[in-house]
């Protein structure tokens, strides 16, 4: 048994199940039920499962406060930054514009190698 502020949980094994009790500070059942075996084993994964990720946005949280305590002390150098990743992104859309173009013609340059490649295996069979 599991005592906590706020009550506890009740669980043991009768027979060929495995009960579950939930029980309030004042000793009275709130909830119960019986479970199969294989039940009781996707309820305790199901369980891992979600105290894993409240355990990792627990650590996010943390994280993040500490980058928020960080981030009040650099003070205006954030907003340098901002202003800065502002302009490269219009470097990356005048690149992505270039890089088309570019892509287009190498694949015209593909196919001439191709032929080129064509041409020279015709000359070694010949």
């Amino acid at each position: 048994m599991v005592r906590q502020e706020g009550g506890r949980w009740d669980v043991g094994a009768e027979g060929n199940t495995v009960y579950l009790e939930r029980i309030s500070e004042g000793d009275e059942r709130i909830f119960d039920d019986l479970l199969s075996p294989q039940e009781a084993r996707q309820l305790a994964g199901l369980l891992t499962k979600y105290a894993d990720k409240a355990d990792e946005a627990d650590e996010s949280d943390d994280k993040s406060e500490d980058s928020d305590d960080k981030s009040k002390d650099s003070g205006d150098k954030s907003k340098d930054s901002d202003d800065k990743d502002d302009s490269g992104d219009e470097d990356e859309d005048s690149d992505d514009e270039d890089s088309d173009n570019n892509d287009d013609g190498d694949s015209d340059n593909e196919d001439e190698d191709s032929d080129d490649q064509k041409d020279s295996d015709d000359d070694k069979s010949g």
